[in-house]
């Protein structure tokens, strides 16, 4: 895969949106309620200034995507991207749901009433949840594999240096077309053995769960819409890649809906009407669903459009110079066209609806994401580059995402309770040792990336082990 162009102040919006999720959530569930909730200056400016944080996230994580794919785009047609963009769709899904699921369910698997819900559950129901998730194991292994296996390799190596000398006997064994269809069927049925030893406990806890938890699992986070919008996005790009131009326009339509469902979709009961999982995904409404699909993949589609268009601007020879100025003329744009919105809004219905379900807020949130980036840019002017830890916690945004709600949920917060709040200075403290812990998890990243991944660590790991032994 070839090196992929950056742009230095995307980088540094990345860091700023790193930071400003990092402190956000550590803040918010350390600091004392009746700091946190009331109304000093100081308090007013760090809400205003939380609300901006996921928009920010999103359009960052849309335009760094497409982007990068857009560059990286061979001259035979071929974009390795493609393949990194599906993984990183899969892993998203995985952790956001992961993330939200209540963990000590699982201990209700070995009771009685564990037990007993095991044997009430239908073979329907097993056999399409079996089908489901081996389909998935079987679809992200073949994403996975990028060249051809050991044992393939293997049988080959074996094979041409057999005493066979049948020609139409050779013919048949040494057939690409066969030993693929061996290599089909081996992962085909590892998918099927993981798809059961994964569905059975998946079975027992879906039907443990009351109905706030089964809400509480399945209600949609950032991770769920930054990964269903980097999809749609590269399914646009797969349909639409020779022709730009089609590609931006549809991704404008897309947004455009988005933004004309919010005020249709915000305050409609959709949780009698649909299935469980897929209300949540709709709208906030009788669900517990924090980031509906409806405003904000508008944000994704918005990065996104951004990207294709930095991707004709970076050709020009001047770009770092006046990319600065075009980004801070866009984004006072799109806050005039908020400002004229909303002045209309109460002309016209008498009262402003801003703040519930106005297109005006995602104007003016754009417009506010384009004017920091016009400082990011300015600023790239006066250094080279970020500083290499920087740069490292940057690029591994989802696992220090991921890292830090496990960090505060689920080993700090129950260690100490879950209502223990703490002073100002305190707090501060908190989110010091935050970032502290958040670049020691990158360092291990790194040295993990090195060594081939945590399976070949592991397992080297344990030969070096047994080789010592055997020394003794």
């Amino acid at each position: 895969m070839q090196k992929p162009q950056r742009i230095l102040f995307l980088d540094l919006m990345r860091v700023l949106a790193l930071f400003m999720m990092i402190q956000g959530h550590t803040t918010y569930d350390f600091l004392d309620l009746a700091i946190r909730d009331g109304h000093s200056e100081g308090i007013k400016v760090w809400r205003s200034l939380r609300g901006y944080t996921a928009p920010f996230f999103m359009m960052v994580s849309g335009s760094v995507f497409t982007f990068l794919m857009i560059s990286q785009e061979l001259p035979n047609g071929t974009n390795p991207r493609i393949k990194t963009g599906i993984q990183r769709v899969i892993t998203l899904l995985f952790w956001g749901y992961l993330l939200n699921f209540p963990i000590y369910v699982i201990w209700k698997i070995f009771t009685e009433d564990g037990v007993r819900q095991f044997l009430e559950v239908g073979i329907g129901e097993t056999l399409s949840t079996i089908f489901v998730i081996s389909l998935a194991l079987y679809l992200y292994k073949k994403l996975r594999e990028e060249k051809e296996s050991k044992r393939q390799r293997l049988l080959r190596k074996i094979f041409k240096k057999s005493f066979l000398t049948n020609p139409r006997y050779r013919e048949l064994i040494l057939n690409t077309d066969y030993l693929k269809k061996q290599e089909f069927q081996t992962r085909l049925m590892s998918s099927v053995f993981y798809g059961i030893l994964i569905s059975i406990p998946y079975l027992i806890i879906s039907n443990l769960l009351t109905l706030s938890e089964m809400q509480r699992a399945l209600r949609v986070d950032v991770l769920h819409i930054i990964a269903l919008g980097l999809l749609t996005i590269l399914i646009i790009y797969l349909i639409f890649r020779k022709h730009r131009w089609v590609m931006a326009l549809i991704i404008f339509l897309l947004l455009l809906t988005v933004i004309c469902a919010y005020p249709l979709l915000h305050n409609v009961d959709l949780v009698t009407e649909l299935p469980i999982f897929l209300s949540p995904y709709l709208n906030d409404f009788g669900t517990k669903s924090m980031f509906p699909l409806v405003p904000w993949l508008a944000y994704v589609f918005g990065g996104a459009l951004m990207g294709i268009w930095l991707s004709y601007e970076v050709k020009h020879k001047n770009f770092k110079k006046v990319i600065g100025f075009k980004l801070a003329l866009l984004g006072l744009g799109f806050l005039f066209l908020s400002e004229l919105g909303d002045r209309f809004e109460i002309y016209y219905y008498g009262k402003s609806y801003f703040w519930h379900d106005s297109p005006n807020l995602i104007y003016h949130r754009f417009g506010v994401v384009l004017s920091v980036g016009a400082v990011m840019a300015f600023l790239s002017l006066l250094i080279n580059d970020l500083p290499k830890f920087m740069k490292q916690m940057s690029r591994n945004t989802l696992w220090l995402y991921v890292g830090h709600l496990i960090v505060i949920y689920q080993i700090v917060k129950p260690i100490i309770g879950y209502k223990t709040r703490f002073d100002v200075p305190f707090t501060l403290v908190c989110i010091v040792c935050m970032f502290i812990l958040m670049y020691l998890q990158t360092q291990i990243i790194i040295y993990v990336q090195k060594r081939g991944g945590y399976i070949r660590l592991i397992r080297s790991w344990f030969m070096r082990k047994s080789s010592l032994e055997e020394g003794d």
